[in-house]
């Protein structure tokens, strides 16, 4: 009898964010399968091998509400029934009660100005039900745990914390030519992650960037949209600012590599990826002061005040006049936080349930 299954919906999504922490839980998950101990990974739809995750091989399960929601609501819950049923991607069936679900953060509560629409509308009135039918909620930092529980999305004995892995930016060699096509040079530009929705404040980047660049530096934005959407959203980036669009993982690794400082500004995350990554790949970490970000940094970055257009020319100044340090603790720090820890944690937790 199959005593684990994992719902599988994102595969076949692309995997970014959400769905790519899904997976590596996923296949944490799948990596403990042995006889006595079934594991299946149930998908509503056929999808090429993902050769990232060799163990992700999942067993093509389609009904009759289609391969979205309906799919995950209606379907899943019949397919799993008798096993524990674990959701990594915020959404879970209310069907089914002996469930475990990843919720990663209350950003829909806490920014509710920057998720409109069906979906976030959707959210907010799901995740405190789904919560409430869970056997068990995960969730990815103890500041993530804190806002789920404020937010009465689940109680604070019902809410374990499993920290996501970071290490999946060095499975991708930089690529070579990356500051050629972007016309940047090595250790010459502050390298930031786009996006418009004001909690991620990169408007507080184009300020301390917009008179006199620090240290002479350049801001690069990479990913996110290009530069009129800003103009568009009333912010004001640099003239000489770049942004580069969407990156691969190859370009985003040649970037983390190359910049003098990486600067996170975000007003909230429920994890924070992108500082530990950088710290992966060897550059220094300016972040706000908030949000997880204290925890997942630790000491290993300077922390500022998000709201300080100032703090932050200091910091800049500061880790650009001895950045080896920074790169020291980065490193140590990100070693803590790799995706077999993850696994292990997260094993810690559901072992004990099936």
């Amino acid at each position: 009898m199959t005593r684990i299954v994992i719902n599988g919906k994102f595969i076949g999504h692309g995997l970014n964010g959400v769905h790519r922490t899904a997976a590596h839980y996923a296949a944490a998950l799948m990596d403990r399968a042995v006889p006595g101990r079934d594991i299946a990974l149930l998908t509503p739809r056929a999808t090429a091998p993902d050769p990232d995750f060799p163990s992700l091989t999942p067993d093509v399960r389609p009904g009759l509400f289609g391969a979205g929601q309906g799919w995950e609501m209606l379907t899943l819950p019949a397919l799993a029934r008798g096993a524990l049923l674990v959701n990594f991607c915020n959404l879970a069936p209310v069907l089914h009660g002996n469930s475990v679900v990843m919720i990663h953060d209350a950003q829909t509560f806490l920014h509710p100005t920057d998720y409109s629409g069906r979906q976030a509308t959707a959210y907010r009135a799901l995740l405190p039900l789904i919560a409430r039918r869970a056997r068990h909620i995960l969730t990815v930092s103890d500041f993530a745990k804190q806002s789920l529980v404020a937010h009465g999305i689940g109680t604070a004995d019902k809410i374990s914390v499993v920290h996501n892995g970071t290490d999946h930016i060095l499975q991708t060699p930089a690529e070579p030519d990356t500051l050629a096509r972007h016309g940047i040079e090595s250790k010459g530009y502050a390298l930031a992650l786009g996006s418009t929705k004001g909690y991620k404040n990169l408007s507080r980047l184009f300020d301390v960037f917009q008179a006199d660049a620090p240290q002479g530096l350049r801001l690069v934005v990479a990913g996110g949209p290009p530069r009129d959407r800003y103009l568009a959203a009333g912010m004001t980036p640099p003239a000489d600012a770049i942004f580069t669009g969407f990156v691969s993982d190859g370009t985003l690794r040649a970037l983390y590599e190359n910049a003098a400082v990486f600067l996170f500004p975000s007003l909230t995350e429920g994890f924070g990826l992108p500082p530990v990554e950088a710290m992966h790949c060897g550059c220094p970490v300016i972040a706000a002061r908030a949000g997880a970000m204290p925890e997942v940094c630790a000491d290993a970055a300077v922390l500022v005040d998000p709201g300080d257009s100032d703090a932050w020319r200091q910091s800049v100044a500061a880790v650009r006049a001895a950045p080896a340090p920074w790169i020291e603790r980065g490193h140590a720090r990100a070693a803590s936080l790799t995706w077999a820890a993850a696994g292990q944690r997260l094993w810690q937790v559901i072992a004990p349930m099936t």
